[in-house]
């Protein structure tokens, strides 16, 4: 059961249930295992997939072709037709709004903004665990802001604004903060009345227009201390500073959580439907947990996009830091009329680009080549600079640019469609 109490009642959803790790273990061989535990115990093994980057391994690496190679998780299918099913087979239940609250993670991609489109990445329920794991309570986040904001006012050369940051100081070194993890009402109510008289002076001298004019350059005017200033109003009350509230909002939004409070609220239904939409829902859990699996075991982000677009059957991206600040991203397609598409893209400066294209059908790749200049222009208008682009026969034979890559993954986007 999901309950959105207190991260340690989550513990539910962390990777040690991985449904997918669970299936490829249930049908480990003995020889298989053998292998797998030659360079390192099976235990070693499980538990490196608990840790948010784990060191890539030769147990890591056998385990991983192991996952790629499973029957079962070869023959998932894609989440976008499972949850395309399931909508529609929810959409029987009339007493239930649960259809309603999966249908806006599956949209058609082309009415999808781009703002969107990272919003829905982001909540695509492969980085659940991670952003559970990494959760700061909402008063300690309080507190690190209030210390940036009182150390930034250090260098204001106003006058008024060294008493506010002398305010905040005194305030941060009391007994107010002294437990930065407290759910006490009283003890939020009175953090938030204390803090209150500081920030509203700082906003005060922010939007003035004398100071602003006399000293434009001031650290109160720049844009880090606004950011600053935004996230502390936000965060000025006390029902923003409970945690609950907090876990509440990131379960709500995030796609495997919503399917796990579906899958518990299905159970204690009395639908006729109840085990086909039962059936439905392990399924779709299956395949977010195979591309967290994925993520974790290859040290990159195995991606998936729940949306649909008429002319795709299948699809995946996989996205990899390597050195020296380069950025590594697969895009696997198959189209329903030219078969498979694939494309590797190389970012490097920042804003240099490299791509190799491999187009089986060559009607697709002549339309392709056609419209190169097109795609040049469109990403030349997004700042970006392309240095090549190559048509090759199997991107698969080319040397993997992630064998390069010494660098983790950043967590914060992950993607298949």
């Amino acid at each position: 059961m999901i309950r959105a109490t207190t991260l340690q009642k989550l513990s539910i959803i962390l990777p040690n249930t991985n449904k997918a790790l669970a299936k490829v273990l249930e049908d480990l061989s003995a020889q298989d295992f053998q292998s797998l535990t030659k360079t390192k115990d099976l235990k070693s093994i499980l538990n490196s997939l608990l840790k948010e980057n784990p060191k890539e391994s030769a147990g890591n690496k056998q385990l991983l072709e192991m996952v790629k190679t499973n029957p079962t998780l070869k023959n998932l299918g894609t989440p976008a037709t499972t949850l395309k099913e399931l909508t529609h087979l929810l959409q029987k239940e009339s007493k239930s709004d649960i259809g309603k609250t999966l249908e806006h993670f599956f949209k058609n991609i082309k009415d999808i903004s781009p703002k969107e489109l990272q919003t829905n990445i982001k909540n695509s329920g492969v980085f659940l665990e991670s952003k559970l794991k990494n959760f700061n309570p909402p008063i300690e986040v309080l507190k690190n802001t209030l210390t940036e904001v009182e150390k930034q006012l250090e260098s204001s050369k106003l006058p008024n604004v060294k008493k506010i940051q002398t305010q905040l100081k005194t305030i941060l070194s009391s007994d107010l903060f002294k437990d930065v993890k407290t759910q006490e009402p009283k003890q939020l109510a009175t953090i938030v009345k204390t803090i209150k008289e500081p920030l509203q002076a700082l906003q005060q001298r922010v939007d003035s227009t004398v100071d602003k004019t006399i000293h434009p350059k001031d650290i109160i005017f720049s844009k880090p201390l606004q950011h600053n200033l935004n996230h502390l109003h936000h965060l000025n009350a006390p029902k923003p500073l409970k945690t609950t509230t907090h876990i509440k909002e990131l379960l709500s939004e995030d796609f495997k959580a919503v399917l796990l409070k579906t899958h518990e609220q299905v159970q204690s239904s009395d639908s006729p439907n109840k085990q086909e939409i039962i059936k439905h829902l392990d399924k779709l859990l299956l395949q977010v947990d195979y591309h967290q699996l994925l993520s974790h075991l290859s040290n990159a982000s195995s991606l998936y996009i729940p949306y649909s677009w008429d002319a795709l059957e299948d699809g995946e991206v996989t996205l990899k830091n390597g050195k020296n600040g380069k950025f590594f991203c697969d895009i696997e397609l198959h189209l329903k009329e030219y078969g498979e598409l694939k494309l590797r893209l190389g970012l490097f400066e920042q804003k240099q680009l490299n791509i190799n294209i491999t187009a089986h059908d060559q009607k697709l790749k002549a339309m392709l080549q056609e419209n190169m200049a097109t795609l040049k222009k469109q990403l030349s208008d997004t700042g970006l600079i392309v240095q090549s682009i190559r048509f090759i026969d199997d991107i698969k034979k080319q040397s993997s640019p992630y064998a390069q890559s010494d660098g983790d993954i950043d967590l914060g986007f992950e993607v298949k469609a």
